[in-house]
């Protein structure tokens, strides 16, 4: 009596690629589209980047604005020059001359 090994698969070769391929793609599809996949990670990245430059731009204002808040607390001439600029301020005897453009 002889054993004889038979392909006993029901499926075919080019079949087993069809499933692997699909299998294959849908991995695929789920690293790329579920909610901590490939595409939120980079919408995260970004939105970090863009955080990030905010608070580098939002840290040189604060900047900028505690050094106007020392010079009006402690510059006389500081003062007086934003009151003349901005207030149209005078000292009293002082006379005002407006230049007026044709």
């Amino acid at each position: 009596m002889s054993l004889k090994l038979t392909n006993s698969s029901p499926f075919t070769t080019p079949v087993r690629v069809k499933v692997l391929l699909i299998v294959l793609i849908l991995c695929f599809a789920l690293l790329l589209l579920n909610k901590n996949g490939a595409i939120s990670l980079f919408k995260e990245k970004q939105n970090q980047r863009t955080l990030v430059e905010e608070k580098i731009r939002l840290e040189q204002e604060h900047k900028l604005l505690k050094d106007e808040k020392t010079k009006l607390l402690d510059d006389k001439q500081h003062i007086e020059k934003i009151a003349r600029e901005q207030y149209n301020m005078v000292f009293p005897g002082e006379t005002v001359y407006k230049v007026i453009e044709e």
